[in-house]
């Protein structure tokens, strides 16, 4: 008999707002369903409360309503707040937060746009305040992994607004829930309350930071003398008294080191002291304890605990907040005339600042995008020109953890923008492997055509035998060449290297000192004449960006060997198993590391519970996707013959990059079907799994699954193998097919640009 489970609505102490409780029966816990949950109501009313928890408690009673289907049949029964908290543990993290943008704040039509991208620390946002014209800190800068958003910046309007969109609550609790996870882990092991509390405030990945929230945990008050400071206090040390200590913050270490504390020794108690466990039984040790923590109601209620002090930061009345039923914010939006710029600029800090004197009252880690439009008007834009252009700013590609695959989200948005630049810092010029990814990426999704590459810090390119600015861009632009050969040759195809090469020798541009704090000790006649040349420049960029276009397909059709094709899917299903079997452990390959437990974990958790798009370092999709698009990029570039119009072979090539851009759309609902949508019970299987050697186990289990999913195929008896190949083929039959479409209704464009 299924178990029918009940509601509890209660009042966290010290709070005004409601919460419920009660065990989920479509979440697993120990392997059964029932996990216990518990989520705001957004009410300060009791009787409402006790309304809400009469609805969940008929809810939950109605065993036909426990699935996504039954959703749309619930909502006409029950409260919307009771519907939300119920169904969002089922449906996935995709929530369109873009839509959402796109409904408050429209981007004008016909307005060039450029998607910046590049590895954290590269200069996109330094470079952004340029091409806007803000010095006053917006957007907000640093040396490390500042920009964890999209920001949108449409210029030439007339008066100001602001839309900003957030996490939804599920997300943002998933995230919390990640960051105590893996502070209870410290605490387990018996770190200092500084360790514990640095883990849940500063995660490694230094996305999610509730420091910026909740605010810092408390300093030491002796500071050392700066040795990288060159200033008047050189050599000096000072004392300060420290900012008054977080009452909430130390309570919420304490909870957690007892959380840490009942669930150290439960283990214990079955598997003896950690310190006598080593290698694997440690691991399984540790992974055994944190399940227990997780579980316990202590953690729980300290999780719905942070959950309502973060909900309490978003109240203010400056702006507009849309919620959603239960009250979470969903959105804000604000709009003022032009001459409210510094109240305009000194609001949104509140969403994307990160100045120390801030924390515990900013709310960067919970927004997933800002979208602002203004009459942004750099200084060195000529006066006679109309200036209206949208730039977008990214994540850089380096926030969470070292990987090598460009994020599937990114390159779905180069479609929607008409140019791409890469921004790359001279002084490490394309020695990240990421970056040499972006133009793998750029070439075998077709986009070679909007590319373009943009090097900072050209005042640090110094050598004996770089004495002209010719030879610093030659010598730069040769990094460019190697790794075109070294890796887009290698992992694309040679003619794809040649056309990128050919087209950046056009469209790569060079600067210096594009910070004005970064300038040497120099009098103000260079500083205006400097200021004059870097503003020529970067006009000239601009209007070349906007000249950037995808060029007019020919009638003219490619014609494949399908029997070729059974070879090119061979490939990347032995690419793809190779990358992911030296990411679990079992073979070692050149420049992928091994993962340790503890993230083949989140991983497993991520796609079990239908979270994973949120830039976590192993998602197995980001790698399907550019193993498949690199290597149909070979097929795709030598068919059979050509049919129709004669047509020279960049007109062949252009045909190519149009068929290739639309396989980049189709392989993503592709690679989300194949591994996460169809296998997502056996995730679950996977991340619930425990008992001694779960640890290997899971990465046994994984390893099956992705076997069983991506099949290599050797031989027409092997099924699962020959539907994956029919499945491709279908995928590029229908992108030939579509670009065909696109021929037959082609209107020539105009070459001018559109500003």
């Amino acid at each position: 008999m299924e178990n029918i489970y009940t509601a509890r609505a209660y009042r966290i102490p010290g709070r005004q707002k409601f919460s419920i409780t009660f065990r989920h029966p479509g979440m697993i816990e120990n392997g059964r369903p029932g996990r216990k949950v518990s989520k705001g109501l957004g009410t300060a009313d009791e009787e409402i409360a006790k309304h809400l928890e009469g609805q969940m408690n008929n809810l939950l009673a109605r065993t036909d309503l426990h699935s996504l289907a039954g959703r749309g049949s619930a909502a006409s029964l029950f409260d919307e707040r009771v519907v939300e908290i119920f169904y969002s543990h089922w449906e996935p993290a995709i929530t369109s937060h873009r839509a959402t943008r796109d409904r408050l704040l429209p981007i004008p039509k016909d307005t060039s746009s450029t998607l910046l991208l590049g590895i954290t620390g590269a200069g996109k946002t330094t470079l952004l305040r340029r091409l806007i014209g803000t010095a006053d800190r917006f957007p907000a800068v640093s040396v490390n992994r500042t920009t964890t958003c999209e920001i949108e910046v449409i210029t030439g309007s007339v008066d100001y607004t602001a839309v900003v969109t957030f996490l939804t609550r599920h997300q943002a609790e998933q995230q919390v829930i990640e960051c105590f996870s893996n502070a209870v882990l410290k605490a387990i092991e018996g770190s200092t309350d500084e360790a514990v509390a640095t883990e849940f405030l500063e995660p490694s990945g230094q996305r999610f930071r509730l420091k910026y929230v909740l605010g810092p945990w408390k300093e030491r008050l002796e500071y050392e003398a700066d040795p990288f400071s060159f200033n008047e206090s050189i050599g000096e040390t000072k004392s300060e008294f420290p900012a008054e200590e977080s009452k909430f913050l130390t309570a919420t270490v304490q909870r957690l080191k007892a959380v840490a504390l009942a669930s150290r020794k439960e283990v214990e108690s079955i598997l003896g002291p950690f310190e006598t466990l080593k290698g694997d039984e440690r691991d399984y040790a540790l992974d055994e304890a944190q399940r227990a923590a997780e579980q316990s109601e202590d953690f729980l209620q300290l999780v719905s605990d942070v959950m309502e002090e973060i909900a309490e930061r978003f109240d203010s009345d400056y702006g507009n907040f849309i919620r959603s039923s239960t009250g979470w914010p969903e959105s804000w939006k604000l709009s003022v005339p032009s001459n409210k710029r510094e109240n305009f600029l000194a609001a949104l800090q509140r969403f994307c600042g990160i100045s120390r004197e801030h924390w515990g009252n900013l709310l960067t880690p919970l927004v997933t995008g800002i979208r602002i439009s203004g009459p942004f008007r750099p200084h060195w834009v000529p006066e006679h020109e109309t200036y209206t252009h949208v730039f977008i700013d990214t994540e850089g590609l380096l926030h969470a953890r070292t990987t090598t695959e460009v994020p599937s989200d990114l390159t779905s948005r180069f479609k929607d923008v008409d140019s791409i630049l890469l921004v790359e810092s001279a002084k490490t010029a394309l020695h990240s492997p990421t970056s040499g990814k972006v133009f793998e990426a750029i070439a075998s999704s077709g986009y070679t055509s909007k590319f373009a590459v943009l090097f900072t810090n050209m005042d640090a390119v110094t050598g004996d035998n770089l004495t002209s600015p010719a030879s610093k861009r030659a010598h730069i632009f040769g990094g460019v060449r190697s790794v075109l050969d070294a890796q887009v040759a290698r992992n694309v195809s040679r003619e794809s290297a040649r056309q990128l090469a050919a087209h950046l020798q056009e469209n790569t541009f060079y600067f210096a000192y594009l910070d004005p704090k970064g300038y040497p000790a120099s009098d103000a006649a260079n500083v205006e004449k400097f200021e004059a040349l870097t503003g020529a420049a970067l006009w000239q960029m601009i209007d070349q960006l906007e000249c950037l276009q995808e060029p007019v397909l020919q009638r003219a059709f490619p014609r494949y060997s399908f029997e070729a094709l059974g070879l090119a899917v061979q490939e990347v299903s032995l690419r793809f198993l190779a990358i992911y079997d030296a990411r679990l452990g079992y073979k070692p390959l050149e420049t992928i590391t091994e993962a340790p437990w503890q993230s083949i974990k989140a991983m497993s958790r991520r796609y079990a519970e239908g979270w994973l798009f949120d830039g976590f370092w192993l998602n197995p999709i980001d790698t399907l996707i550019a193993v498949t698009r690199n290597v149909l990029t070979r097929f795709l570039e030598i068919p059979l013959n050509w049919e129709g119009k004669r047509v020279s072979d960049e007109e062949k090539s252009a045909v190519i990059e149009a068929i290739k851009r639309t396989v980049n759309e189709l392989l993503t609902d592709i690679s989300r079907s194949r591994l996460w949508r169809v296998p997502q019970s056996r995730w679950k299987d996977a991340y619930e799994l425990r008992g001694a050697g779960s640890t290997d186990t899971r990465r046994g289990l994984i390893r099956h699954l992705f076997q069983a999913q991506i099949p290599v195929p050797e031989s027409v008896s092997n099924r699962a193998a020959q539907a994956w190949v029919e499945e491709i083929k279908e995928l590029v039959i229908k992108a030939v097919e579509k670009v065909k479409v696109q021929q037959e209704n082609t209107v020539t464009k105009g070459s001018q640009p559109k500003r």
